[in-house]
């Protein structure tokens, strides 16, 4: 699969329990960290070192960025009652949407302009990566895990 071919980049490593933070039966929430990344085959940066292993796994699966970038990062509060925004480098919104949270495993709804909304699992370990649009010469990666401790 490339990239290039308009096919939906998603990546799902080593799900595990995601804990909610005060979970009411009405109104479950949960904290996500949302990375953006710019990954390109502009140079051969990995910026922070941290992106070593997303550069790794995407080799793995025959995606052949060279490049990696964080632009932004943050620990949202996700929730079922209204989607949550992510700003875009690009201008546009990724929105998050808490669907359920059942064995420690929360189902978030992602939604990103141009691309096909999917359902997601995200457990306590691991990330998702989804491609969130072109950017500057390469893509916009929005990585879904839970909060770094």
């Amino acid at each position: 699969m490339h990239v290039s071919s308009g096919r939906v980049l998603l990546a799902v490593l080593g799900l595990g329990l995601l804990l909610p933070m005060a979970a009411s039966a009405q109104d479950p929430k949960v904290q996500v960290q949302v990375e953006v990344v710019l990954a390109s085959m502009k140079g051969g940066d990995v910026d922070p070192p941290e992106l070593e292993k997303m550069k790794e796994q995407f080799q793995k699966q025959n995606f052949n960025f060279t490049s990696f970038k964080r632009l932004s990062l943050q620990v949202l509060e996700v929730t079922g009652a209204k989607a949550t925004e992510v700003k875009l480098p690009s201008g546009t919104n990724a929105s998050l949407k808490l669907l359920g949270l059942k064995d420690g495993i929360a189902t978030v709804q992602v939604a990103i302009p141009r691309q096909p909304t999917l359902d997601v699992e995200l457990g306590r370990q691991g990330a998702v990566y989804q491609k969130a649009g072109k950017y500057v010469g390469g893509e916009l990666i929005l990585v879904l895990s839970p909060p770094a401790k």
